[in-house]
């Protein structure tokens, strides 16, 4: 796969330092690698991210209520991914007996209320940036680990090709819309990022 640095997109990455590093490493993920991942964290994990998946669906609808038509194939095609992977979260959570309805943990919800509040407030242009930021991330933090082991599914999912090919195709519009506050916010998503992460570690 393409570095990402240096792909579409890549100025923001570039531009965000050691910020970059710290939202795509965390302890959940390196204890996937040396195969010791508590069962509760995993179980966080699931049920927290669930609930980031639901809120990042209406930023997405909103961001699409704001985009001209050059813009639409990448993100209908999002919401439509988005929704499979609702119900991909339900189906493991209904194997675990997980229950879906836990109130989110502060970082979950500061992450998605950051989304809400700049859906509603900033340009198009960091919108996309913002989105971008969000998959980007996921996708460099799992692709570092091999699809492998009892959490293969999972690593597979945010790893593939199919999904960089749709976060290349988001990086695009990122390019072609830029604004003054476009790094600004992709740094931000990036120490939602990391917070998330550590939350899934520690509670």
């Amino acid at each position: 796969m393409e570095r990402l640095e240096s792909g579409p997109g890549g100025w923001l990455i570039q531009g965000a330092g050691e910020l970059w590093r710290d939202g795509t490493t965390a302890r959940f993920l390196d204890a996937i690698v040396a195969g010791n991942l508590p069962e509760e964290a995993f179980r966080r994990w699931l049920a927290q991210d669930y609930f980031f998946a639901k809120g990042l669906v209406a930023y997405q609808a909103l961001t699409l209520a704001k985009a001209p038509r050059d813009c639409h194939g990448p993100l209908v095609a999002g919401l439509g991914a988005l929704d499979n992977e609702l119900s991909w979260f339900e189906g493991h959570a209904a194997r675990l007996g997980l229950s879906l309805d836990a109130e989110p943990l502060p970082a979950c919800r500061a992450y998605t209320d950051f989304l809400m509040r700049s859906a509603t407030s900033q340009p198009l242009p960091v919108l996309l940036a913002i989105l971008f930021g969000v998959e980007a991330s996921y996708l460099a933090a799992w692709s570092a680990l091999r699809p492998q082991g009892p959490y293969a599914e999972f690593i597979e999912r945010w790893s593939n090709p199919e999904f960089g090919a749709y976060v290349a195709s988001l990086g695009r519009l990122a390019d072609r819309y830029r604004h003054e506050a476009s790094q600004a916010y992709f740094n931000r998503v990036l120490e939602h990022e990391r917070d998330f992460w550590a939350m899934t570690w520690s509670g």
